[in-house]
C-alpha cells in the first residue's frame, strides 16, 4: 500500500462538514497568558474569514462556508478558554474526541507527567493512562498536541488510548511558546486547501519560526536549522 501524502480529507469533510474543537489550557495558574491567547486566537480566525457564531462565557463558535473538490464545505469551529470555560470541561473533551474532525490542546506538558487544561490538571491525563473506549468514535481524526516536546512525551501516550489507527498526531518537537497561537490558524488554512503533508508542516513551521533554546536541550541539538511542527501518520 502506497504511503499517504495528505489527511484523509475524504473522511475529514465527509457529509459536507469540518468540525474542529480547539482547547486552551492555562499558562499560569494565576497570570493573564491564556486569555491573551484567547483573543489572538479569535482575532486569526477572523482574519481567515471566519465569522462569529456564538459567544458564551470561556466559548466562541465560529463558521465558514469553503470550497473543496467543487464541493461547499461547512466549517464550524469551536474555541475553549478551559479555565473560564462555564460548562464541564471533561465532558467537552469526551463528546469532542467522540464527533470532532480535528482537536487541538494548547497546554503544559508537565514534563510527561500531565496535561493542564483546567485547574485541574489531573482528570485529563488519568483518562490517557485508562484508554478509551468508544465505538461511535469517527474513524478519522487529526490531533494537533500544542505543548513542549509532545513528540517525546506523549506521541506514543496517544497512540496507546486510541489503539494506533485513525488518528493523524500534529505534535511539536522542542520546548515552545505558549503565546504562538498562529500554527493551528495556518493548519485550519491548509487544511481546507487541502494541501499535503509537506505542505502543511512547512507552513505551520514558517509560522512558528526558529524554536528557542531551553536550558535543557542537548548541545548537539541546538541548530538553527531546526524545526517545531512534526505529523505523525496514522496506520490507516
Amino acid at each position: 500500500m502506497a504511503k499517504r501524502i495528505a489527511p484523509r480529507y475524504d473522511r475529514l469533510f465527509s457529509e459536507g462538514k469540518f468540525n474542529a474543537t480547539l482547547l486552551i489550557g492555562p499558562d499560569p495558574l494565576g497570570a493573564n497568558f491564556d486569555f491573551k491567547v484567547f483573543l489572538e486566537a479569535r482575532r486569526r480566525l477572523i482574519s481567515i474569514g471566519f465569522r462569529l457564531t456564538d459567544s458564551k462565557r470561556g466559548f466562541v463558535e465560529y463558521q465558514k462556508i469553503f470550497n473543496y473538490n467543487n464541493k461547499n464545505i461547512k466549517a464550524r469551529i469551536r474555541l475553549f478558554l478551559g479555565r473560564n470555560f462555564s460548562g464541564n470541561l471533561q465532558e467537552t473533551w469526551r463528546e469532542s474526541i467522540a464527533n470532532e474532525d480535528l482537536i487541538y490542546l494548547k497546554t503544559h506538558a508537565g514534563y510527561g507527567k500531565h496535561l493542564s487544561l483546567s485547574d485541574d490538571v489531573s482528570y485529563f491525563t488519568d483518562a490517557l493512562k485508562e484508554g478509551f473506549d468508544l465505538p461511535d468514535r469517527k474513524l478519522y481524526q487529526l490531533f494537533y498536541l500544542d505543548c513542549c516536546k509532545s513528540e517525546m512525551y506523549y506521541k506514543d501516550v496517544f497512540r496507546n488510548y486510541f489503539g494506533g489507527d485513525g488518528a493523524d498526531l500534529i505534535l511539536h518537537k522542542w520546548f515552545c511558546d505558549y503565546m504562538i497561537i498562529g500554527p493551528v490558524v495556518v493548519l485550519l488554512r491548509e487544511l481546507m486547501a487541502g494541501s499535503d503533508f509537506e505542505t502543511i508542516v512547512s507552513k505551520m513551521n514558517e509560522e512558528y519560526g526558529i524554536p528557542h533554546f531551553d536550558v535543557e536541550d542537548d548541545p548537539a541539538d541546538k541548530r538553527l536549522d531546526r524545526k517545531m511542527v512534526t505529523y505523525s501518520i496514522s496506520q490507516k
